[in-house]
């Protein structure tokens, strides 16, 4: 007797299937936006390794990463608002349900008290965003001026034009911080990946234009564009189902009472952290000039963004984390943390490996890349840290979501260290420069946030 052929799986079994893969990675819709978006990053900015030095001159891509270091401190200006903002609406809307993709019902309450974050960060944010281009305008012109070799010409209006459009998105970010907490996660990641792609579409185009220096003004431009765009037609007050948007005083958080005192500690975290990530590029460009500067910018550029693969996971759970310790479901809390931070730390280990295997292979190829890239002995360095920078940032997450900021002196020792250790051994080399980040985060920095981490897993409540 002849057996008829097993019949194709239906659409539904198929879908099934991929729902459960999906689940056993933890791949729901904000994780998978939020990966999808630092995919994309890894991406693009290998594409952007690539043809960086392929149209710009050792001197251009020295300025090209510079200016990226440099405008990394716009984190002195929003001095951990954002993360704040996140924090505290994470906590509130823990109380509220949503009724709609863009409501919210709850004690009126905590949906003033949300409202109080957005009037007052879209303050704050307005004000630190004026005083930031202004600093970054007079800043970038000694800084460029005095201790680079091109023209003020090829550089100066891009920069301005590049600082402009930072500044507008430094004012809007607190918007979309707010919108992070109230579990908006994936639609901001989905934002940003379609910024993101439109941004370097257009970056790549004008390198391969002759543009220059041009170039580096695209991606902020798009993001600055898109967000005015995306928020104009999302009004959180609407969301919130509230005529008013001020809220009585007993209802609203205040910034000395709420917002300050989890903002001071974690604005120096913050700070130091730019002397921890961002400090080596600008040192090398002052003390071995912008070529030096574009190899380092280059690798940092590469790892940095295999970094945000490994966060991924535990950043879009971090409004989940909140609400958890809110609720006071602390079993919850420690499964969905270890379930996130091993999916991410899997993953960096996963891309930077294979990043390095990369280098190996096609170095033999177009060995002109390995010459605008950090030496072997550096990159491997930089390997080591970004695994361990993962751990830190995952552990920090899970701390950071009990509205408290541990990280304070770990962060302050650290950034001390390594900047004061850049400055010494800029003379001496990459090496030696790049050996005192490693030392530094993998003698310091990471034991001292275990011992950290450990006292919040054990709490009861």
């Amino acid at each position: 007797m002849n057996r008829a052929p097993a019949p194709f799986p239906q659409a539904g079994t198929r879908s099934r299937r991929l729902d459960r893969l999906l689940y056993a990675a933890g791949l729901d819709f904000d994780v998978l936006l939020t990966l999808l978006f630092r995919s994309w990053t890894i991406f693009a900015g290998g594409a952007t390794a690539l043809l960086v030095p392929t149209f710009l001159s050792p001197s251009q891509q020295g300025y090209y990463y510079t200016f990226s270091a440099v405008l990394a401190t716009q984190v002195f200006f929003e001095l951990g608002l954002n993360h704040v903002l996140v924090q505290l609406t994470s906590h509130a809307a823990a109380h509220l349900r949503r009724v709609s993709e863009t409501r919210f019902e709850g004690d009126v309450r905590w949906r003033y008290a949300i409202a109080s974050l957005l009037t007052l960060s879209s303050k704050w944010n307005s004000v630190m965003a004026s005083i930031f281009f202004v600093a970054l305008l007079f800043g970038g012109v000694w800084l460029f001026s005095d201790k680079g070799s091109l023209p003020t010409s090829q550089w100066m209006t891009t920069w301005v034009v590049l600082i402009g459009a930072t500044a507008v998105n430094l004012a809007f970010s607190a918007r979309l911080a707010i919108c992070e907490g109230l579990g908006e996660v994936g639609h901001i990641a989905r934002l940003r990946l379609r910024q993101s792609i439109a941004g370097y579409s257009l970056l790549w185009l004008l390198l391969a234009y002759g543009a220059g220096l041009w170039a580096t003004a695209a991606v902020p431009i798009v993001n600055a564009i898109g967000t005015v765009w995306w928020l104009s037609r999302r009004r959180l007050t609407k969301s919130l189902d509230l005529q008013e948007p001020s809220p009585a005083s007993d209802w609203s958080y205040s910034y000395r009472g709420d917002v300050f005192p989890l903002q001071w500690r974690i604005a120096l975290s913050w700070v130091s952290g730019f002397f921890i990530f961002n400090f080596l590029t600008p040192i090398i460009f002052v003390h071995q000039g912008e070529v030096a500067a574009g190899r380092i910018g280059l690798g940092l550029t590469i790892f940095t963004a295999i970094s945000t693969i490994g966060y991924s996971w535990i950043s879009a759970a971090t409004p989940s984390l909140s609400a958890h310790i809110a609720r006071k479901e602390r079993a919850k809390l420690n499964s969905l943390f270890k379930r996130q931070a091993t999916r991410g730390i899997g993953a960096t280990l996963l891309c930077a490996g294979g990043f390095l295997v990369a280098v190996q292979f096609s170095g033999h190829l177009v060995p002109k890349l390995l010459e605008r890239l950090p030496p072997m002995p550096v990159l491997l360095l930089l390997f080591v840290t970004t695994v361990v920078n993962t751990v830190v940032f995952s552990m920090a997450a899970y701390m950071r979501a009990h509205k408290e900021e541990p990280m304070l002196a770990p962060s302050m020792v650290s950034a001390l260290l390594i900047g004061a250790g850049a400055i010494v051994m800029a003379q001496y080399g990459l090496i030696a420069v790049v050996s005192t980040y490693v030392v530094v985060n993998v003698t310091v920095t990471l034991p001292w946030c275990v011992l950290l981490f450990v006292r919040y897993q054990r709490r009861v409540v």
